[in-house]
């Protein structure tokens, strides 16, 4: 099939990971950045004196789809994939003129807020098949859109999230007892600083926000590629979903055992129905956190087989390729 993806442009590289997902299924696939704004994009916005806010957003969206059907135009599609993207109505409508038998899957990864509600809701109105991945929000929307809507959580991918051998330098710069890789919250700030009272040794971290986090310091942003490069080398990394996440679990979830890290995360009542679930160590508090963090540094054995087993277990049973097959074919 041919299908083209409207996707977000960022570190975690969840476009760039269901692309090559689908090629490797045989799949034709095509890619716009719905957030990816060139030197020429911003430099057309900003020197439009008149654009302020609001108004600022809703003309780089109407640019981009402009330059979404112009991409479009190249071929015929069958299937458009938008990933948290900015197409309407009108949108479908011209893109469908270009590909008349074109379907329309619309994948909402985040948190439900009232946004992103009406996000849905709006693309209910022209998707084909509506795509979240928290079973939580599944389990709130199903009675609203039926067969419609569909779980689809996110996964692991070998060729993006293995790790090979890590050099003797990176291995000194990244390597932590226990580590923390994440845009900091207020849950994850409470976290980390409890945590640095209770261990004797400050947990390692890196990330966006921490600078509001009074006492805690991160060593900066990561790329993908970095930040699997901490989970490899670090004794513990921990994992700690943002409140409002409904029974869900996020990318790094799946990332850290597949770069063969070693995993603690804070509990959502999807891991007692995996296999992955069942094998990943998980708290329901601050105080269960700093227990099995500091059990888990005392005892090297059988966190190394609990990494190993999680590692083998994510790219078997919770692979992206698994995930997106047959999503496409089926009937919608």
């Amino acid at each position: 099939m041919k299908i083209f993806i409207e996707g977000p442009y960022w570190s975690g590289k969840w476009t760039e990971i269901v692309a090559d997902s689908l090629q490797q299924a045989g799949h034709q696939v095509g890619i716009s950045y719905h957030n990816r704004k060139t030197l020429h994009d911003r430099l057309a916005l900003t020197g439009n004196s008149l654009l302020r806010g609001t108004n600022r957003k809703t003309a780089w969206q109407a640019r981009h789809r402009r330059q979404l059907l112009e991409a479009m135009s190249h071929d015929r599609w069958d299937a458009l994939l938008s990933i948290q993207g900015t197409i309407d109505q009108q949108t479908v409508a011209q893109c469908r003129q270009l590909s008349p038998d074109l379907r329309i899957f619309f994948w909402w990864g985040d948190i439900l807020t009232a946004q992103a509600q009406t996000r849905i809701s709006q693309a209910a109105g022209f998707a084909e098949r509506l795509l979240v991945s928290c079973k939580g929000i599944f389990d709130t929307l199903s009675p609203v859109y039926g067969k419609q809507l569909r779980y689809l959580p996110f996964g692991a991918a070998h060729r993006f999230h293995a790790v090979g051998n890590i050099s003797a330098s990176d291995r000194e710069r990244f390597a932590a007892r226990v580590a923390f890789v994440g845009t900091c919250y207020p849950e994850r700030c409470e976290l980390i600083r409890y945590l640095n009272t209770q261990l004797d040794t400050p947990v390692s971290v890196w990330g966006r926000g921490w600078r509001h986090c009074k006492g805690v310091r991160s060593q900066g942003p990561l790329s993908l590629a970095d930040s699997l490069k901490v989970h490899a080398s670090s004794s513990i990394s921990l994992n700690l979903h943002h409140a409002d996440t409904d029974n869900g679990c996020n990318m790094k979830y799946y990332e850290i055992p597949a770069a063969g890290g070693f995993q603690i995360c804070d509990w959502q009542p999807l891991l007692a129905e995996t296999t992955l679930g069942r094998q990943t160590v998980s708290c329901h508090s601050l105080a269960e956190f700093a227990e099995k963090t500091r059990y888990y540094l005392a005892h090297e054995q059988e966190r190394r087989q609990l990494a190993v087993a999680t590692s083998q277990t994510v790219f078997t049973t919770e692979n992206y390729p698994s995930r997106l097959a047959g999503l496409f074919s089926d009937p919608c």
